[in-house]
This record gives structure tokens, sequence and C-alpha cells, in this order.
């Protein structure tokens, strides 16, 4: 299951990883916050004293007396990360009584010696320390001290989010299964509790309907169906025959300069565009929407239909690899449906073949 943003624990941790940046130790670079109460007390870095040539200038000073890492720290010319950030909370007259201390690295024995008596409740960092001494001293004092995962910068790692509707805002509304003709007042309802959740945990969570705008593109009689072939997303409409283009809807979809009066709109022209070219859309519209039950894939998605008319057929699929188009007479439509695609079915019969 991936997180919609990074808990409190990761959120401090990238502050110390950044704060760690203005080292001048060119061993390690360490940075420290100290937290209370969701506020950042101060910060504080590995580092020569201030107005002192550090080891940037003058190079390591271990390094050339070719002292071991996790040697006594009297030969060194850096104030340890913990240590500077108690010392500018002292510079700010800010107590760290009951703090936690965010740390890239845990704490030598001093420092673990220094942050007891400076009253701090924990320690939090993603790099332990071989010396253990740290470890059982803040054990004897009663100061929780945790080891986590290093925090990552790369937003992917956070998974994908979808706008969805909760099931319960789906049952009030009006539940359905089938297709079912456009409604203002339902559409609005719907509108109203649409939030972005992570798809890993849509995807097999009843309590969530992720929204898929579901474009059917014609021509007078002719409509475009597309094979999604084994490239395309969905693993489980591989080869399926679809009477509808459209997607999951992001969180760029509420900010994007597309068209569209409202962020499903705007997903909706956004999937459009990526998908196909048209080269003379007329005209586009809800017209409805689908829900099914009968395939799992289908349980997790609510459907929104909308009716693309074109002035031609030389319309282009945009993504080869994944989707093979063709246009269909209307009356040759039911040929395709071969019950891979229940939404296909749904809506020929709920929508294309009664107009």
């Amino acid at each position: 299951m991936h997180k919609l943003r990074p808990d409190i624990d990761e959120y401090f941790l990238k502050i110390a990883k950044v704060v760690g940046e203005r080292a001048t130790c060119v061993r390690r670079k360490i940075g420290a916050v100290a937290v209370k109460d969701k506020h950042i007390l101060s910060t504080g870095y590995n580092g020569a004293p201030a107005g002192i040539p550090d080891c940037l200038e003058l190079g390591c000073l271990r390094d050339q007396q070719n002292v071991k890492s996790g040697s006594p720290h009297d030969i060194c010319r850096s104030v340890h990360a913990e240590q500077n950030v108690i010392i500018q909370a002292a510079v700010h007259g800010t107590s760290i009584k009951g703090a936690t201390i965010y740390c890239t690295t845990a704490p030598c024995a001093q420092c673990a010696r220094i942050l007891v008596n400076a009253g701090i409740s924990r320690y939090v960092c993603f790099i332990d320390y071989p010396n253990k001494e740290a470890r059982y001293l803040f054990k004897e004092a009663g100061i929780k001290f945790d080891v986590l995962d290093e925090p990552s910068f790369n937003p992917d790692n956070l998974g994908e989010q979808v706008l969805a509707v909760p099931a319960a805002s789906f049952e009030k509304a009006g539940a359905f299964i089938g297709y079912k003709e456009k409604n203002e007042a339902y559409y609005k309802e719907l509108l109203a509790n649409i939030r972005y959740v992570d798809r890993d945990t849509a995807e097999k969570d009843d309590s969530w309907k992720q929204v898929i705008p579901y474009v059917v593109i014609n021509n007078k009689d002719e409509y475009l169906v597309m094979q999604r072939l084994p490239r395309s997303g969905e693993k489980r409409l591989h080869n399926a025959y679809t009477f509808g283009v459209g997607g999951h809807i992001n969180p760029a979809d509420s900010t994007t300069d597309v068209e569209g009066d409202d962020v499903i709109e705007r997903g909706m022209m956004r999937e459009l565009n990526e998908e196909v070219w048209i080269d003379d859309l007329r005209n586009i519209k809800l017209v409805g929407f689908i829900y099914d039950e009968e395939q799992e894939v289908s349980r997790h998605h609510l459907g929104f239909v909308y009716s693309a008319e074109t002035g031609s057929s030389n319309v282009k699929c945009l993504e080869p690899d994944k989707l093979k188009p063709f246009f269909v007479k209307k009356a040759d439509l039911p040929k395709y449906i071969d019950g891979k695609e229940n939404w296909a079915e749904l809506v020929y019969h709920g929508f294309i073949n009664k107009n």
C-alpha cells in the first residue's frame, strides 16, 4: 500500500536530510532537526565552528592523519549536528526538553549523553551507528530510539493517486447496476464527494469507486472500437474490445489548463487527447453512467459516459502499442461484445442502440 503523502516522521527526516547538505564535513553530511508538537525548534549540521576554516577548504583532518571512521573524535574539526541543534536552540533561548530529534544518523556516545541531559524524549534516524553505546544510554534514560527507512524524494514512491468516490457516497446518491442516463443532480452529488486515493488501494478496496471517463466516439452510424493490446495498462482487460476511450483521473487534472468545467471533464479531455487524435470533433457531452459488479475490475470503477460526435472517420490512435482502433457500423457492434469488458455491452444497450 502506498501513502498519499509522507508521514510525519518521514517528513522531518527529509528536512534533516536537506539540512545535512549544508555540512562542511567531507566524510559524512549529517543534518539534525529538533521538533516539538510538529514544530521545528532548531536545526544543525556537522561542520567546523563558525568563522573557522573547515574541511571543504583545508581537507579532512582525519583523512590526513589516517584516523578510521568511528574512532574517538578529538582529531576532527567538526562540531556534530546533534550538538549544533542544541547550540542553535540555546542561542535563541529555546528549550528542547521533551523534543524529538530527527537526524540522518544515530548519535555517537558523547552526543547521546548531551541529548540525555537536554531532556529529549525521542531520537529518530535512518542510519544506525556501529557503536551501540548511544542506544544503551537512551534506553537507560527512557528516551525512545527509532531507526527508520531512509526517506525518498521520488514522488513516484508515493504511488499513483486517482480520483474516486467513496462507496458510501455512491450509495447515498443512488447506487445502480448497469447503465444510468445523465442526471444533473446525481452528477453534482458525486462531484461533491470526489477525492484522490492511492490507486493500488482503490483497485482492491470495495469502499472506493474510481472515476473513469468513458468516451464513445462516432461518425454518423459508425462507432470507434478499440482492442486492448497486451501492453495496455489493465491486465484484466487485455485483448478485450472497448467502445470507449478513457482512463483514470489524476491530481494533475485539478490544475491543468485543458478545457472542461470541472476536474472530471478536464480529466476526460486529457485522456481523450492522450489516446486519440480526432480530425473533426464537433460535439462532446455527458450522457450517462456505468457501473457493474460482475467483473472485479468493474466493481472498483464508476464510468462517466460521454458521447463524442466527429465529422469524419479520420481518428488516429496515439498509443498504437496499447490499442488497435477501427470503426464499425452500429449494426455490427454486437459482434465485438465478447464478455471480456462488460462496459462495452452496457453502453451499447443503454446508450448506443437507443440513439
